[in-house]
């Protein structure tokens, strides 16, 4: 019996000691070069701590974030994106960095810019984001222009913020910057349809959850179990054809595209309701129509397109056709402002150096953004003038 135990224990003994061998081979790549590396797009699975679980958004940016260091250098080629270095958020998780208080001054007008990752602007300081750009070329105390976006927020996310938060805060004016995520979220496993708990970020809430998470070993099969799930939306680097052809199955699919459409039409008619001004905004791209195999090619380079650029044409043009019709059919503002980055589509590498990757924007291109949106914006302020006046 005593020869039994000790071999149990031996065995035992033997298994614990290669595990925790294995443990620490694992820990230093995962926690030097991986979890310990916040900056790089590729290092997404432990990000909870940007954003909070909401019972009913799904999740939310976290509040009284304050990042402040120096600009890490660019890299020439993607993945050139440099995130989070010069980051604040105030006590309601808005990017803005002046006080925000329920109870609108009678005087003061509030703009709020609803978007994803490429309105909340984590490649760009605080000041360099579109909104806040906007706010500064306006150049009026008593006029607010307030980044309420959110990375990883599709149409549904923004009908729900508006609902559940942004209406508190007596907005004049809201813009839409909306439609990315809900085409590539759809590729996901974690899609579903109306669904704000299925999103981008559920495998890092959930790997943020297991126990003993914090081993490397843990860490990694969390991981490598939400991967096969189809958790995790990450930029393949190089032409995968599998891929490709998903993306491009995807891109033509009605499912996502009725939906993105039905969100944002009921959150222009909850917002009208309010007596707010919905703005649509066409929003800016690298790709674009008849490109040449040239073009597509450096693109896979430059801006890691990894061969989906026709994919990304197909879905842009749904989604800017289906904004067009919802700002006809409701009577409401419209800025394309992506007609200023087609300008340069015969320049196409200084088009791509506004750009990060195949989405995000540089600091030069948020100023693009904003200069361009500038002169309509005015216009909508003076139209919520007017009514203003009317009422009193």
């Amino acid at each position: 019996m005593k020869d039994k135990l000790q071999k149990i224990g031996l065995v035992l003994g033997s298994a614990f000691l290669t595990l925790a061998f294995i443990e620490f081979l694992l820990a230093i790549p995962v926690y030097y070069f991986v979890k310990g590396n916040g900056n790089t797009f590729y290092s997404r699975p432990h990000l909870h701590w940007l954003f909070e679980e909401d019972p009913v958004l799904g999740f939310k940016a976290a509040p009284n974030l304050k990042k402040k260091n120096p600009p890490p250098p660019g890299l020439p080629n993607a993945p050139r994106r440099k995130m989070w270095f010069d980051l604040e958020t105030d006590n309601n998780g808005f990017r803005y960095n002046d006080h925000l208080y329920g109870r609108k001054p009678p005087d003061e007008i509030r703009i709020f810019s609803l978007g994803g990752s490429t309105t909340f602007g984590a490649e760009s300081p605080n000041k360099m984001t579109y909104p806040q750009q906007l706010e500064d070329l306006i150049h009026d105390p008593k006029i607010r222009v307030i980044n309420a976006g959110v990375g990883g927020y599709r149409s549904i996310h923004l009908l729900k913020y508006y609902q559940k938060v942004i209406r508190n805060f007596e907005p004049d004016i809201i813009t839409i910057y909306s439609g990315w995520n809900d085409f590539e979220d759809f590729i996901a496993s974690y899609w579903e349809p109306k669904n704000p708990h299925g999103h981008a970020l559920k495998s890092q809430f959930e790997l943020a959850k297991i126990p003993f998470g914090n081993f490397s070993l843990v860490w990694g099969a969390g991981k490598l179990y939400y991967s096969f799930k189809g958790y995790n939306r990450t930029v393949s680097v190089g032409v995968d054809v599998d891929l490709q052809q998903k993306y491009l199955r995807k891109a033509r699919s009605q499912v996502w595209q009725n939906e993105h459409r039905d969100n944002i039409q009921e959150l222009i008619s909850v917002a009208k309701a309010d007596g707010v001004i919905p703005v649509l905004i066409i929003f800016p791209s690298p790709q674009f129509e008849n490109a040449s195999s040239e073009v597509k090619s450096y693109a896979d380079q430059d801006i890691n397109m990894a061969g989906n650029w026709d994919a990304f044409v197909i879905a842009l043009r749904h989604i800017r056709s289906n904004l067009r019709v919802l700002a006809e059919e409701n009577g409401i503002p419209l800025i394309d402002v992506n007609n200023s980055f087609e300008k340069l589509n015969n320049d196409y590498k200084a088009k791509f150096n506004l750009f990060v990757d195949r989405q995000h924007l540089t600091p030069k291109g948020n100023t693009v953004i904003a200069e361009t949106m500038l002169d309509p914006i005015r216009n909508i302020i003076k139209q919520r003038k007017l009514r203003i006046l009317n009422r009193s």
